[in-house]
């Protein structure tokens, strides 16, 4: 399981999965800040925000990021918060890339139940996301992605 030692290395250059240089990120970016903003939220929380590549886009008046390189998190935009465990409640949660086998789904799938959030937004690589459920499904989109892999996004109403 990838930990915060190897994210701190991974996080020795800026920018280590390529996303401001990658057509398919920028798309990415756009989509979800797109959806995310659509909801007006108030104060969002993104889980495993990286350098904030796309929290950067998200428009609400508060927003924290969940991060825990800290290298990662020393790139975060100004305006947005490290947090190290949520500070609910939220209006909406965003993690993107991050319910996979080799991250602490589990602990970030509590964080997102901790968050007692209104809206839950999951993205990811739509073959390696681990199911998980946290309530109603308002929408869901599909799109390729670098090539050969299928982003998905789906967007829960809780029930809080």
């Amino acid at each position: 399981m990838i930990d915060k030692t190897w994210l701190e290395n991974w996080y020795e250059s800026s920018d280590p999965w390529k996303y401001r240089s990658e057509s398919d990120d920028l798309y990415r970016k756009t989509f979800l800040c797109n959806i995310v903003n659509s909801y007006n939220p108030k104060k969002v929380i993104d889980i495993g925000c990286g350098e904030g590549f796309v929290t950067e886009g998200i428009t609400a008046d508060t927003i924290h990021g969940l991060e825990l390189s800290d290298k990662a998190a020393s790139r975060l935009p100004s305006h947005i918060k490290r947090v190290l465990i949520p500070e609910a409640p939220y209006s909406l949660v965003l993690t993107a890339g991050t319910l996979y086998k080799e991250y602490d789904h589990v602990q970030i799938a509590n964080w997102i139940y901790d968050s007692k959030s209104e809206l839950v937004v999951v993205a990811g690589i739509k073959d390696w996301l681990i199911p998980y459920s946290f309530g109603t499904i308002l929408e869901q989109h599909e799109f390729d992605y670098r090539g050969h892999l299928r982003q998905q996004v789906t967007v829960y109403e809780t029930s809080t």
